[in-house]
């Protein structure tokens, strides 16, 4: 009806209007059509001037987004501060702050089990949410970053990679679940391909003498990478820097030097080190060549107390349901993955356009005063797409608070409450009891709005401080 009566205004009112103001010849009954189209245009000029005919354009478009947006905010707010299990909003009693203070009867917020049962498990979902959100936020963006420097690239096949990187973005979140339900439960594809793995490994430790061809093996890559390293005549690779910083951390967690001292991280000692000597690297420091020249030296010596025999020890490999372990930390890494593998592509396709608005001379002129690719990052490439970063930063900081399908579908919230995020709670209190308190759940979602707010308006202005200095 609503758009009957539209097109009768339009159809009928216009023609009138234009009729009452011009006359037509029969020649010019299709300029009278044209002009019966530009008719809100002309009666919007005529009734608010030139310069109020933009916001007279956009008012259907914000009469739209209020009453699907800003009414539902009002509504929801309104129905957080009523009582009742009616779905009709006239018949909940007003109730005030009553279902906020239910989730704040604590005695500390920071302690869910202090809280009474709706404030227990919206603070377990809340505190949930926000180290998912710490966590993914930051690896999403890097990585989407780093495949956007690359896809970026004049490589072969680039519209290739940036349409399968792109393709899991189109993906169904209960696509994406079944996809990595398959891939990680006890009898998954990921159990299956380590199994083999390491009864392959297994099988070659028992040859005799192969501890030493992989010793010799790795002393050759390494002997390799650091020539390469250093083959430069005035700064090292950093490229190579990075080969060589990889494989000096798979060596130092193959020989656990901690070990010795009854410590665990050998390996993550490595990358630590590997990182430093990158950056030692890349940023051209005077100690480069003798810090590559010192991680060779290092090499050397684990490799000498390296015992393969106990490194490809394995035994039997007991496959693991990735998803239900409890107290392990991987239903909640694997649930950062997911979320990352999902999503990074549509980040990705922001920053690609981001960086393909960089000014090309800009580059040429850096190359021309032969600066590094690395100096050249950080000095033009990410001041310039800053902004566009903001934007992405900003974009999945909101997208991560809002994670609820593929949690639910991949974990259902546990082993526990590890992944229990507060979305669940909302849904699961509004729709899955059975007896749905609907106040509860706006309450809990007008307090994930304020928290999402100050993040975002947080990010936003650390941004605008960084682009005024």
């Amino acid at each position: 009806m609503l758009m009957a009566a539209l097109g009768l205004f339009w159809g009928l009112g216009g023609t009138i209007w234009l009729l009452s103001h011009r006359r037509y010849t029969l020649r010019q009954v299709p300029q009278f059509f044209m002009d019966l189209l530009g008719f809100p245009v002309e009666l919007a000029q005529s009734m608010f001037g030139r310069v109020g005919v933009p916001y007279a354009l956009l008012l259907p478009n914000m009469l739209i987004f209020g009453f699907f947006t800003f009414l539902p905010m009002i509504l929801n707010l309104y129905v957080s501060m009523t009582g009742g299990g009616s779905i009709a909003l006239f018949d909940r009693p007003f109730v005030g702050f009553e279902k906020y203070a239910d989730l704040f009867d604590c005695e500390t917020i920071f302690s869910p089990r202090t809280c009474s049962n709706p404030g227990y498990n919206f603070w377990t979902g809340m505190f949930n949410t926000l180290w998912f959100v710490l966590i993914q936020v930051p690896a999403l963006c890097v990585v989407a970053l780093l495949t956007a420097l690359v896809v970026n690239q004049n490589i072969r096949g680039r519209g290739f990679w940036r349409a399968m990187f792109f393709y899991p973005v189109m993906l169904s979140p209960v696509v994406i679940a079944n996809i990595w339900n398959w891939v990680l439960h006890r009898k998954g594809a990921l159990n299956a391909a380590i199994g083999e793995t390491r009864e392959g490994l297994s099988l070659l430790a028992g040859v005799a003498g192969f501890d030493m061809v992989m010793t010799v093996l790795m002393a050759v890559l390494l002997l390799l990478a650091s020539e390469r390293t250093l083959r430069a005549q005035d700064d090292p690779s950093t490229a190579w820097a990075a080969v060589f910083g990889l494989l000096f951390a798979l060596v130092c967690g193959w020989a656990a030097p901690l070990s010795l001292m009854g410590l665990s991280g050998s390996f993550w000692l490595g990358v630590a080190l590997a990182g430093a000597l990158v950056w030692l690297v890349s940023s051209g420091h005077r100690l480069a060549r003798a810090a590559v020249i010192g991680a060779g030296i290092v090499s050397v010596l684990l490799l000498l107390m390296v015992q393969f025999d106990a490194v490809f020890d394995f035994g039997r490999y007991r496959p693991i349901n990735w998803l239900v372990t409890p107290n392990t930390g991987w239903p909640f890494f694997w649930l950062v993955f997911v979320f990352c593998w999902s999503h990074m592509g549509f980040y990705m396709l922001i920053l690609l356009a981001g960086l393909q608005a960089i000014p090309r001379d800009l580059y040429e002129a850096a190359k021309m005063d032969a600066t590094k690719p690395f100096r050249a990052f950080w000095r033009i490439t990410l001041p310039l797409i800053m902004p566009t970063l903001t934007v992405v930063i900003v974009l999945s900081l909101i997208r991560s608070f809002q994670i609820f399908d593929e949690v639910y579908l991949l974990t259902g919230g546990g082993p526990g409450r590890e992944t229990f995020m507060v979305v669940q709670n909302i849904y699961e209190v509004a729709f899955a009891k059975d007896i749905p308190d609907y106040g509860q759940a706006a309450a809990g979602s007008v307090l994930m709005a304020i928290v999402i707010a100050v993040f975002t308006f947080f990010q936003l202005w650390i941004t605008r401080r960084q682009s005024e200095l």
